[in-house]
């Protein structure tokens, strides 16, 4: 058991659309300690979905397990956007919908004569379950009887806020998060969530570092944490990302927040230079403060380019010189989405030369990546620092050949693995705080002046742009 004396830490809870972490850290954002599994949707009886119930005891069972090592003062989660529960005000009265559930055609119809238009949500219909809205047409349509139970409806952070013992609430960041429920402009529900009255299942709004109450007794009883531990409102996980620059003194960065997704984050850039045909979105920091975005699903496309094959950095880096001077490009799109190319949808193709060993294969998909954060770069109009964090951070291949394709622009990675959880935690005290916190740390990115020369990797890129625009 910690001792009395033990300063206080923050446990987070990260719901990842691949992974489930949970991350003790300081209440200036350091990290202590990390669990972390698998998670993956299983098909329920009704949809593609999650098993909430093993969601919770798993984080219930890692909660105890470090809270025998760490005095733990406060819990808060972190998801993704595309997630969110209908509830009882206890538990949920139909599964968490996977956005990856192929929705009925009769729902994919319906949706499309009723979805906002991109002027409020400023996203798109996307495909299946994408946006809750659509998730919430399916649900009211096929299951009736549950829907009529439901009080309130919970993105992910909060309904994990509330099963620990915090009251109902909303968030900002999440409810903005390109689910179709929230009017970023006018900073209310939807049109569609009015017109249909399911705006009377968002709870208030309360700030993602609000207190929303302490662990319940149960909860106490089953990890050890104190019954005085705090539950926070809990937060979108990019923009969780987004936030720990903004408290790191470096607000006006453009981020890349990659994963699964990759969401590249510029402030300042008017929303009506926004394109629903280039990937482009509205973000909501959790100070309400609306900041241009992209959204592309460039990690799930790196893993389906890169296959099996597995090479060290040199060998990735050695191979880019030889695809560019060859033109072997991987063209968009790998995925259902369109990304950043009207069209592109499942039409990944690999033009040029075939990739012979592993190193070409994962020099491809690192090309295509850095292509495709470039040119998101360029459509938020970024001309400062660009902070790479969350996996591809790790990625140096990568990293160097953004570098490259950014001339004029610092480029800097991040050296945590961990910006989404990390971000959650400094919201913890935030308003205690007096100046920037030290524990966001970067490695400045060299360019592949020393591998390649920087005219050929931009003809392989404006290549790259030529023919990924002519859409078969």
């Amino acid at each position: 058991m910690p001792s009395a004396a033990a300063p206080s830490t923050i446990a987070v809870l990260d719901i990842g659309k691949s992974n489930l972490k949970l991350l003790v850290a300081s209440d200036d954002g350091w990290p202590i300690e990390t669990l972390s599994i698998p998670n993956a949707a299983t098909t329920s009886d009704r949809y593609l979905a999650y098993d909430l119930a093993a969601l919770e005891a798993w984080f219930l069972d890692a909660l105890a397990e470090v809270a025998r090592r760490h005095a733990i003062g406060a819990v808060i989660a972190t998801a993704h956007g595309c997630s969110a529960v209908l509830t009882d005000g206890q538990s949920a009265v139909l599964p968490m919908m996977d956005y990856e559930a192929v929705s009925p055609p009769e729902i994919d119809r319906a949706y499309e004569r009723m979805a906002p238009p991109y002027t409020e949500v400023f996203c798109s219909n996307g495909s299946g379950a994408m946006r809750l809205a659509k998730q919430l047409l399916w649900q009211q349509t096929a299951f009736p009887i549950e829907f009529a139970r439901a009080t309130c409806y919970l993105t992910t952070a909060q309904y994990v806020a509330m099963r620990l013992g915090g009251r109902a609430a909303s968030e900002i960041s999440q409810l903005a998060a390109q689910g179709h429920i929230w009017d970023a402009i006018a900073r209310r529900p939807s049109s569609i969530m009015r017109a249909r009255c399911w705006d009377r299942l968002l709870p208030p709004c309360e700030a993602a570092g609000t207190v929303l109450g302490t662990v319940s007794e149960a909860v106490s009883c089953r990890t050890g944490l104190s019954p005085a531990t705090e539950i926070l409102c809990g937060v979108h996980d990019s923009n969780a990302n987004l936030f720990r620059y903004k408290a790191a003194g470096l607000g006006e960065a453009s981020v890349l927040s990659t994963g699964t997704w990759m969401i590249g984050f510029n402030r300042g850039l008017d929303p009506v230079q926004l394109d629903p045909d280039r990937a482009m979105v509205l973000n909501v920091d959790v100070d309400g403060e609306n900041v241009p975005s992209t959204l592309t699903m460039t990690g799930r496309e790196y893993d389906l380019i890169r296959r099996d094959h597995r090479a060290d950095d040199a060998a990735v880096l050695a191979a880019i010189p030889k695809l560019c001077a060859q033109r072997t490009l991987a063209l968009p799109s790998f995925v259902g989405d369109d990304g950043l190319f009207p069209g592109a949808g499942r039409r990944g193709r690999i033009t040029g030369p075939a990739p012979r060993d592993p190193a070409e294969w994962q020099a491809l998909a690192t090309l295509y990546a850095a292509f495709t954060a470039s040119r998101c770069l360029d459509a938020l109009a970024s001309t400062g620092h660009v902070v790479i964090d969350g996996g591809f951070a790790a990625n140096v291949p990568f990293a160097r050949a953004l570098a490259t394709l950014r001339a004029g622009q610092r480029v800097s990675r991040s050296q945590s693995r961990d910006g989404t959880a990390l971000g959650a935690a400094l919201l913890w005290k935030r308003s205690s705080r007096t100046a920037p916190v030290s524990s966001v740390v970067l490695d400045g990115v060299a360019a592949l002046d020393d591998v390649v020369d920087r005219t050929q990797v931009l003809e392989a890129y404006h290549s790259w742009i030529d023919q990924s625009e002519q859409t078969p």
